[in-house]
């Protein structure tokens, strides 16, 4: 009978896995770019979900965390792996030094349970946020303009969780708050997990605000009514259509 070696348990393993489910673009002179599913990660390493390919071990790529621009989510470091050994259903990678581990492992601290509301399917909630005169709030995250949101968790308000963010995260005070006036849904791609519902909420504000309430983002803009936002650099074009009908009704 012919002998196979059995994947060795988790307690013999250097470092602890951890399921988490995300999605990440891969780079190679031999493929391009392309995406596939993290299926688990390790400090040392991440085992991709990628059948099909014609890579070695020792071959080096660059891989990057997807995250939907639309959201406005933290940036998403580049770092370098390689590849450790093949398996049929993907790759065991280890990353190219230390700085590489700590790039990826500090993008979105590493859970060792999912939390309801967090990382199952997700409401974000979008604020297209105006004041007494009109005009309209936009936030630069890392380059590009977006409204400002956060995500809700179950038994969280959605009043409450509006008017917090936009109190810590820009100094300014929610004075009303309508119903949704858009939605757009994100099917989570390779993480299903990720699968996410926004809500993009109008509503209204006293002060002027800061961008460096909490450091979150870069700076913000007020725009007047009246204004086409075409000449902004939005996360998203279904953005740019959600400003253009508050600005131009």
């Amino acid at each position: 009978m012919r002998q196979t070696n059995p994947t060795p348990p988790a307690d013999r393993r250097e470092h602890a896995r951890v399921e988490i489910p995300l999605e990440v673009e891969l780079e190679h002179p031999s493929m391009g770019h392309r995406r596939c599913r993290v299926r688990d990660l390790s400090p040392d390493g991440l085992f991709l979900e990628f059948p099909g390919h014609d890579l070695v071990p020792g071959a080096r790529l660059r891989v990057t965390p997807i995250a939907p621009a639309i959201l406005g989510h933290d940036h998403c470091p580049t770092v370098e792996i390689e590849v450790a050994r093949i398996a049929e259903d993907g790759l065991g990678t280890r990353f190219a030094n230390r700085t590489q581990a700590y790039l990826f492992n500090s993008f979105r601290q590493r859970r060792t349970t999912l939390e309801v509301g967090i990382d199952y399917f997700q409401i974000h909630l979008a604020a297209l946020v105006t004041d007494a005169t009109g005009r309209l709030l936009v936030v630069d995250d890392h380059g590009r303009w977006v409204f400002p949101g956060t995500f809700l968790v179950v038994g969280q308000q959605i009043e409450q969780v509006i008017r917090d963010m936009l109190r810590a995260d820009l100094a300014l005070e929610l004075t009303s708050l309508e119903p949704p006036i858009a939605t757009a849904t994100l099917d989570g791609g390779l993480a299903p997990e990720g699968a996410t519902l926004a809500l993009f909420h109008r509503c209204t504000s006293q002060g002027e605000g800061d961008a460096g309430a909490s450091g979150r983002f870069r700076r913000l803009r007020w725009l007047p009514p009246g204004r086409d936002p075409n000449d902004l650099v939005f996360a998203d074009p279904f953005l740019r259509g959600l400003a253009r009908k508050v600005l131009l009704p």
